[in-house]
């Protein structure tokens, strides 16, 4: 097993020491960067990331067998020294977090989502209010973590102007994810996707297009397809320099499927009109999700009468959910250190 690292430093030099562990998917890491991100925008802290390989066979078991078979920080790619904060997104960081905590009890360690252990184990644990978990050492928040900040923004579109520039607004993003536990992908639900990319062409809109690494194949060749169709739409599948940053400071307005918590919450950030996009499926605790951006951002279903000549693109407070949270996880660490001194 072995990990990977890159690190952000600070100048000052009381910044403490934090690690970012996660198995390096995209959506898992970038919740446990954009947390430690947003507490170092607090306070100094100089971190690291570093990112898991386990083989197929260890990665199948749970995190419990995992620590009971490997309970060292080291056992796990990571270095020697002790870190004053780690965080963890993602079931392959738990144990990892468990031996962190075992070797070095003074770290304060985080977990982002519902860890499905006693969260007692952890000093703090972050999870989205539609996984309705509650405790002494829980914060709640709508969505997850994210990295987007407005200089972000800023700064990607300025990056991505020239290129933006081909595509005259008003401009609509198109975010496509893809099926999870909760939803499917059928081609049903694609068809509908490409009718709504199509109504929005034809009343004047460029598109911005991007889909995940969970979106079908077939889907993203059909996107692949429209695109060569017409020159008012910009697709991104993953290839070249990600522009995802740019397109939610570039576009007028979001259409996105209603599975994807990290890009529903990204895009509220933004406080710009955000419409879900449907798939097969029960919603089930995403009914939770969406009620809250409803309430708080205008979150609504897609309907090609809200494009009509008489919509009037609405603004929201931008959704600061990160930076909230990030101010929580400053006070626990400073309840935690009282009680140790």
């Amino acid at each position: 097993m072995s990990s990977s690292a890159n690190t952000a430093s600070f100048n000052e030099e009381e910044a403490l020491n934090g690690w970012v562990i996660s198995d390096g998917r995209r959506g898992i890491e970038n919740q446990a960067l954009g947390l430690i991100e947003a507490a170092a925008r607090l306070r100094p802290i100089n971190f690291t990331r570093h990112v898991l390989q386990p083989g197929h066979a260890f990665r199948a078991a749970t995190p419990l067998i995992q620590f009971a078979l490997k309970n060292r920080p080291p056992d796990y790619g990571l270095p020697r020294e002790s870190p004053d904060i780690a965080i963890g997104c993602g079931r392959q960081s738990i144990a990892a977090l468990l031996a962190i905590k075992r070797t070095l009890p003074s770290c304060f360690t985080v977990y982002i989502q519902d860890p499905k252990i006693d969260p007692d184990r952890f000093d703090l644990v972050v999870v989205p209010e539609h996984d309705t978990l509650s405790g002494r050492n829980i914060e709640t928040m709508i969505g997850s973590p994210n990295r987007v900040t407005r200089d972000r923004i800023v700064k990607e579109t300025l990056a991505f102007e020239t290129e933006l520039n081909r595509f005259p607004m008003p401009r609509a993003a198109l975010l496509i994810g893809g099926p999870n536990k909760r939803f499917k992908f059928t081609d049903s639900d694609h068809r509908t996707h490409l009718s709504s990319a199509k109504e929005i062409l034809d009343k004047g809109y460029t598109l911005l297009i991007t889909t995940s690494r969970r979106t079908p194949e077939w889907a993203v060749e059909e996107y692949k397809a429209l695109a060569e169709r017409n020159d008012r739409i910009w697709l991104h599948t993953g290839e070249g320099e990600n522009p995802y940053f740019a397109f939610l400071g570039g576009a007028d307005v979001f259409l996105i499927t209603e599975e994807s918590t990290n890009m529903l919450t990204e895009a509220a950030t933004t406080g710009k009109p955000v419409f879900t996009l449907p798939l097969t499926g029960e919603a089930g605790k995403f009914q939770i999700l969406h009620a809250a951006l409803s309430r708080v951002s205008h979150l609504r279903p897609y309907s090609a009468d809200l494009f009509s000549k008489d919509f009037l693109p609405y603004d929201h407070p931008p959704l600061n959910e990160t930076d909230r949270i990030a101010e929580r996880l400053w006070a626990h660490y400073d309840r935690r250190d009282a009680r140790l001194n």
